[in-house]
Order: C-alpha cells, then sequence, then structure tokens
C-alpha cells in the first residue's frame, strides 16, 4: 500500500504542473474571447448610437404635425363644448317659454291663439 501512494504521489508531482498549464490556457482562451466580445459590444453600440441620432432627427420632424393635430383635438372639443352649451340653453329657453312660442307660432300661421280652445263637444252625436 505505501508503493502505490508514493506511485500516486509521483504521479500527481508531475501532474499537476501539466494540468496548471492547461487551465492557464483555457482561462487565457477565455480573456481574449471575453476582450473580442467586448471590443465588438462597443461597435454594436457605437452603431446605434447614430441609429439613435436619426431616430431623434425622424421624432422632431414628426413632433410638428402631432403639436397640430394636438391643437386641432383641442379646438374641436371647444366648439363641441359651446356648441352643447349653446343647444342646452336655447331647449331650456324654449321649455322655460313654451306658451310665448306657441302663441308666436300660431300667430305666424293665422291660427286662433292656444289660449282660446275650440269646442268639440257640439260636434259629437251621441247614439
Amino acid at each position: 500500500m505505501n508503493e502505490f501512494i508514493e506511485a500516486a504521489q509521483n504521479l500527481s508531482v508531475q501532474l499537476l504542473p501539466v494540468l496548471g498549464v492547461i487551465v492557464l490556457i483555457f482561462l487565457c482562451v477565455l480573456l481574449v474571447k471575453l476582450i473580442n466580445f467586448v471590443k465588438t459590444l462597443e461597435n454594436s453600440v457605437n452603431d446605434l448610437s447614430g441609429t439613435m441620432k436619426l431616430v431623434d432627427k425622424s421624432i422632431e420632424k414628426v413632433q410638428a404635425p402631432l403639436d397640430t393635430a394636438v391643437k386641432l383635438s383641442h379646438t374641436v372639443d371647444e366648439v363641441h363644448d359651446k356648441s352643447y352649451a349653446a343647444v342646452k340653453q336655447a331647449g331650456e329657453y324654449v321649455s322655460e317659454n313654451m306658451g310665448l312660442v306657441k302663441n308666436y307660432v300660431n300667430e305666424k300661421l293665422n291660427k286662433k291663439p292656444v289660449n282660446q280652445e275650440v269646442k268639440q263637444d257640439d260636434d259629437i252625436v251621441d247614439f
């Protein structure tokens, strides 16, 4: 058993430096790939910077028509509110002064005023 442990120790003494060199090589390869990835990422970000500038310019061009559309929308809302208020006020006036309106319409149509009612009981015949 003692001989086996001595043989394993000799093998370990010879293998550990070789395994250390292999691990260092893998770490160097990983570091090189990481550096290349960072460079590629930097180039991509720089390309996106130009693209973002173009997008900003396009947004600035679109902003003026959007502002016009917003102003137009506010104007349409104001016109709607004013017309609604006018119609509401006219309706309230008519409902408050319905008698005057009826008299005015009857006078224009050359009829008797609303206050004078025609008796229709005389025309009804009972069987």
